[in-house]
């Protein structure tokens, strides 16, 4: 019951947004409201805690400023867009599944499974490209893939969580970049190019240190096979990326044409995509169990996103026109006025700290974001939207407390602290300084 609320509230906003209807707007927020509240009890401590109190504070703060219900509406529904990304993007994964798309990749990695460096490639080359489409989904895919290899705790953590945290900086059908973009007001198309260009860059920097880390262990052979690649299985993976390519460029040239949101764009094509694919392969059937699958198993363990996406679009909304949220913005243009490396540097600390203590980003970008205009800082919007999203891939690595460091922490069997500091902390460091000093010389 819950999973199907869930997805006819993001199916309503895909119709109101297109309607503008005012009625359909107050109808949304009070589905939110009904879906912020059935999640606390399920989500965890610290979200629920900090969930409420945003929610009670934008609720304080509207009524303060004198608003009235379509204020108060307007808060509650304005990151249903994020909201809706998060829940249909799975979507995307059905055809890969139906393809045999995920048996080619398991074929290809055995290939590698006594050359760790090509191994490590191989994993980072398929998180890179998998993650954008199938989220956090795509760590639990790859390791299934690797259970039976046996493979060194350390050397998982860091290939799963340098191969995850590069799509983090670029694909539109993530949505930390659709936040931030939707925020900035910033085109995909203007953001790809800065994205893409440090995504691939860090990819290529942390391959390199694989290299090095794993030549000082001597883990490295020259042991390989191709046996059991079959030709389905080569025609697959010279598709794969082509389909993913493609996907992203229709995501780009659509949002380019008809000047959507990117948000409502990618959601639209995650409920197209895979009934494009069975209207050729003609799978009905197997597509109904994927679907009820996937509203089984991936809908309902979202109350964590589902109250936080609510309760911190609600508060940033509200703390427009305050003293508060003017003091964010004059304390952050200040800071761009003594230094650009400093401002930079205080949005990647400051995410990092926050991220540490349970909070999540997307509360940070949803308070920020909101309060900071580009030209008063003396940057762009794209320079500002790839800072934050260093910042947020950064954090999401080195956070005890976030999803991706505790879902490897537990594939793994290493603690939260040893796979963000001590297996990735080096290159995080590395990376970050590389992204700050390059946007630096851009600003």
């Amino acid at each position: 019951m819950k999973s199907n609320f869930i997805l006819g509230m993001c199916l309503l906003f895909l119709v109101q947004y297109f309607v503008r209807s005012e009625w359909l707007q107050l109808i949304l927020a009070v589905c939110a409201v009904i879906a912020f509240m059935g999640s606390v009890l399920r989500a965890r401590t610290v979200p629920r805690i900090f969930s409420v109190l945003m929610f009670a504070s934008g609720i304080a703060l509207t009524a303060w400023k004198g608003q009235g219900i379509e204020a108060a509406a307007q808060g509650i529904v304005s990151n249903l867009p994020l909201l809706t990304l998060l829940v249909l993007v799975p979507l995307l994964s059905i055809p890969f599944k139906m393809g045999g798309f995920f048996d080619s990749i398991l074929a290809y990695l055995k290939r590698y499974r006594n050359s760790p460096r090509k191994m490590f490639m191989g994993i980072t080359g398929v998180l890179f490209f998998l993650g954008p489409i199938l989220n956090l989904g795509s760590i639990r895919i790859v390791h299934d893939l690797l259970k039976d290899f046996r493979l060194n705790a350390a050397f998982l953590s860091k290939a799963y969580l340098i191969g995850f945290s590069t799509t983090i900086l670029w694909s539109p059908y993530y949505a930390a970049v659709g936040v931030t973009l939707l925020y900035l007001n910033v085109s995909i198309g203007d953001y790809m190019a800065y994205g893409f260009g440090l995504a691939v860059l860090f990819l290529v920097a942390g391959n390199v240190m694989l290299g090095m880390w794993a030549r000082k262990r001597d883990l490295e052979t020259d042991d390989e096979s191709g046996a059991g690649i079959t030709a389905a299985d080569r025609k697959r993976m010279k598709q794969l990326p082509v389909i993913i390519f493609s996907l992203m460029l229709v995501a780009i040239a659509a949002e380019s044409l008809t000047q959507w949101s990117m948000l409502v764009l990618v959601s639209l094509l995650a409920l197209l995509f895979p009934l494009l694919w069975v209207s050729v392969s003609k799978q009905w059937g197997l597509l109904k169990n994927h679907v009820v699958e996937y509203r089984n198993k991936s809908v309902p363990v979202m109350d964590n996103e589902i109250m936080m996406y609510i309760s911190a679009g609600f508060f940033g909304q509200s703390l427009r026109d305050t003293s508060f949220g003017e003091g964010i913005g004059l304390f952050m243009t200040k800071l761009a006025e003594i230094s650009f490396l400093w401002f930079a540097l205080f949005i990647l600390v400051a995410m990092v700290c926050v991220t540490f203590v349970g909070i999540h980003q997307v509360v940070f970008v949803t308070v920020f974001a909101t309060q900071m205009d580009p030209a008063a800082l003396g940057t762009t919007k794209e320079i500002l939207a790839i800072v934050i999203m260093l910042a947020w891939s950064a954090s999401s690595v080195l956070s005890p407390v976030n999803p991706i460091n505790l879902l490897v922490s537990g594939l793994v069997k290493r603690s939260s602290i040893q796979i963000g500091l001590r297996d990735n902390g080096l290159y995080l460091a590395l990376v970050s300084a590389m992204g700050i000093a390059i946007l630096t010389i851009f600003h």
